[in-house]
């Protein structure tokens, strides 16, 4: 499924231009400052910002957050983080239910060398991110209805 998603501005020319992949609804992202030296990648949900994932490695902070929302078309999750600089892409399930554990891989989109997104349709309850040794796990946390 592809739709236009993210709007990238560029730096010199405050122009923007579309970009197209994976749908990410109720979610978009924007790569903010791309010709700078310090780039970011803004996230947005239902047009209202969530978060901005600088690319300055301050802290290597795996998984940023993790959000669940419901749309007309279903349940969906997404997830985001910053990419280790010790290692390739990490791995991403989002799973549920406490005591027989159900959990699926999600699919990765690099967006920038230094920032990640999965997203999956599907009611999860958590998402456990793992790169080799390294892993998180954490609860979603369940936006508004998004219309």
């Amino acid at each position: 499924m592809l739709a236009a998603v993210p709007e990238q501005r560029s730096a010199e020319s405050g122009s923007i231009a579309a970009r197209t992949g994976p749908s990410l609804r109720p979610w978009s992202y924007r790569v903010a400052g791309a010709a700078s030296s310090r780039p970011a990648v803004e996230l947005y949900e239902s047009g209202s910002l969530i978060d901005v994932v600088s690319s300055a490695r301050l802290s290597p902070q795996l998984l940023r957050g993790a959000r669940a929302a419901n749309i007309p078309a279903g349940p969906r999750v997404l997830a985001w983080g910053r990419i280790p600089l010790a290692g390739g892409l990490p791995a991403v399930y989002f799973g549920r239910g406490r005591m027989r554990r159900f959990r699926v891989e999600a699919p990765l989109i690099a967006i920038s060398g230094w920032c990640w997104l999965a997203i999956a349709d599907g009611r999860f309850d958590a998402v456990t991110v793992q790169c080799g040794r390294a892993g998180v796990r954490s609860q979603l946390r369940v936006s508004r209805s998004w219309r």
